[in-house]
């Protein structure tokens, strides 16, 4: 009975959906700022399409509501008109609708186990299956035509930016980092012989990431040659100031153009070029993952299944049938059916 009791008090001080996410986000804080940012995006989106529809509150909350959400998210084009978010053009993916769906589950969820409500609305939604798109990694030209701006830019007055660039698209390219965690390398995550790295991943979760080779000597080069002393960050502008994630993708986006490089996409690109090269190199499917720092083995199987159908097509244009045929000038079969 007193149980009881306590549910209901914590019921009805929390009788709106506002407090409850503020509350919520409040209880992610020990994740990274960007989780929680992403946890706090989806949310926004749920409250705003709440009020706009007038729905009852939380305690009275059916999967019907939750499932409602779910379709506007999913058909669409014109989304969060007027509601503080960058309003969109066009419908979302199957994936985005997946993970607002898997937001909304887990906040849910959470709200229950706080005893907030008495009963989870969400318990029983289904989520569509997120069909996610294979990003295609970068080609060795477009990955040395990127460097060799770079080369461009030392040997021509800009030795700061080509030194320090050069640096970045060589980490990027041989560790795999996420823009997020390449951004936020501090000296301090460095060793001292710089040949590991220790990273802060997704759900702060931590992990040491080799640099060997190239890689090492491009960082090197830019701590010794370039940047100036001082300060935690590792990446500078050229005034000194911290580099921010958002001005490495438009540094990223920037070298793609005058590098020529047409394709779509950007810093993530990276990351799939190393997974796809270090398989096909022979690295096995869970150093990838420790290494990419993965929970399981979902996402690193399909950056397998991608260098799989790669070395298909290139079987394929070795082994064509019709071109064996022409090589082979006339000659007479030598296996078939005989008359």
């Amino acid at each position: 009975m007193g149980k009881q009791l306590r549910r209901t008090a914590k019921k009805w001080k929390m009788e709106n959906l506002e407090k409850l996410i503020s509350t919520f986000l409040n209880s992610r804080r020990y994740l990274s700022r960007r989780s929680v940012e992403y946890y706090g995006g989806c949310l926004k989106g749920l409250l705003w399409y709440s009020e706009q529809k007038d729905w009852p509150a939380p305690g009275k909350l059916t999967r019907n509501h939750l499932a409602d959400f779910l379709g506007y998210v999913a058909t669409e084009k014109h989304r969060w008109d007027g509601n503080g978010m960058r309003p969109t053009k066009t419908q979302a993916a199957p994936a985005t609708v997946y993970h607002y769906g898997k937001v909304v589950k887990f906040f849910f969820t959470w709200v229950k186990d706080e005893e907030y409500l008495l009963k989870n609305p969400a318990a029983r939604l289904e989520l569509p299956r997120p069909h996610y798109r294979q990003v295609e990694p970068y080609s060795n030209q477009e990955v040395k035509a990127m460097l060799a701006v770079c080369e461009h830019d030392i040997s021509n007055s800009a030795l700061y930016m080509g030194i320090r660039n050069y640096a970045i698209i060589s980490m990027f390219v041989d560790t795999g980092l996420r823009l997020s965690e390449l951004a936020g390398i501090k000296l301090s995550d460095l060793d001292p012989s710089l040949q590991q790295l220790r990273v802060m991943g997704k759900g702060s979760k931590m992990r040491v990431v080799p640099i060997n080779g190239r890689a090492r000597k491009a960082l090197k080069r830019y701590l010794t040659q370039a940047r100036q002393p001082g300060d935690d960050p590792l990446w500078k502008t050229d005034n000194g100031g911290p580099l921010s994630r958002c001005a490495v993708k438009i540094m990223v986006n920037r070298l793609k153009t005058r590098a020529g490089v047409k394709s779509s996409g950007g810093a993530h690109r990276f990351r799939h070029y190393f997974a796809t090269h270090c398989l096909d190199n022979g690295m096995d499917l869970n150093t990838l993952r420790l290494l990419l720092g993965h929970a399981t083995l979902n996402m690193v199987i399909h950056y397998s299944q991608f260098v799989d159908v790669q070395k298909a097509l290139v079987k394929h244009q070795q082994c064509s049938p019709l071109d064996g045929l022409f090589r082979e000038n006339g000659r007479k079969d030598s296996w078939g059916w005989r008359g």
